[in-house]
């Protein structure tokens, strides 16, 4: 009689694992599992019918590309309303379903914290191996191509969003750089050596040769004839490259 009670207990047991895996996949977008947290891939897709990442060639090439879109269903050519597409790299108007949304199941392994998507088309299967990033950096997707042993292909879809409580509020935006590149510094020292130059001569102008109106500019003389004297130099190239050359007359 203790056996038996014994089994029934641990069968019990195993069986409210399994449902209580299966009713905290709320969608092919949400898991829910506590008290670890959510997994939310709904801002991972994209919503507008095409993939996030459109063919995608595995590691290793087997002539084929592939395209994924979590959560969101999408469209490429005969591969209607899918979540996964394989094609032709040499005709991609030549696909297969890897399976849709509403066959994607969540496959949780609590205790190694690895958490699986698995589609299923019917004569094909595919498992997404979720990899949890830090906060801003860019989501990506590996394809691992087809493995002959488990008959099944796989992908790893790596994003901060694969981590639990993730983007229970949303993706954190991606960190902005916070150096400024060589150009952009040079630019920056020009500008202020302009200021200070201007400045400078209009206050020693102003104040020292008491100048007025447009006689505050610094060396204007030299500013209003530059453009003549750039004009000359463009002038006097032109000629020598069309053969027509002159010389300046010696001053």
């Amino acid at each position: 009689m203790n056996i038996r009670k014994n089994i029934f207990s641990i069968l019990s047991f195993v069986l409210a694992l399994c449902l209580r895996n299966q009713l905290n996949a709320v969608t092919p977008c949400t898991y829910d599992l506590n008290p670890k947290g959510i997994i939310d891939l709904t801002s991972v897709g994209r919503m507008d019918g095409t993939p996030a990442w459109k063919n995608i060639p595995p590691e290793i090439d087997d002539k084929h590309v592939y395209s994924y879109n979590p959560c969101h269903s999408f469209t490429q050519y005969t591969c209607i309303d899918v979540a996964a597409c394989q094609s032709y790299k040499t005709d991609e108007k030549l696909v297969y379903s890897l399976g849709n949304q509403n066959s994607m199941q969540w496959e949780v392994q609590t205790s190694k914290d690895i958490v699986t998507l698995v589609y299923n088309s019917g004569d094909r299967k595919l498992s997404v191996y979720l990899n949890c990033l830090k906060p801003g950096e860019p989501n990506k997707l590996e394809v691992h191509g087809y493995d002959s042993v488990a008959k099944i292909f796989t992908m790893t879809l790596s994003s901060e969003c694969a981590c639990w409580d993730g983007c229970k509020n949303g993706p954190t935006p991606p960190k902005l750089p916070n150096k400024l590149g060589g150009g952009a510094v040079f630019i920056l020292i020009l500008v202020i050596l302009a200021m200070i130059y201007l400045i400078g001569f209009m206050t020693f102008n102003k104040f020292q040769r008491h100048e007025s109106g447009i006689n505050i500019l610094p060396h204007r003389q030299f500013w209003i004839s530059l453009p003549g004297y750039a004009l000359d130099g463009i002038l006097f190239a032109l000629r020598k490259v069309t053969s027509k050359g002159t010389t300046y007359t010696a001053v």
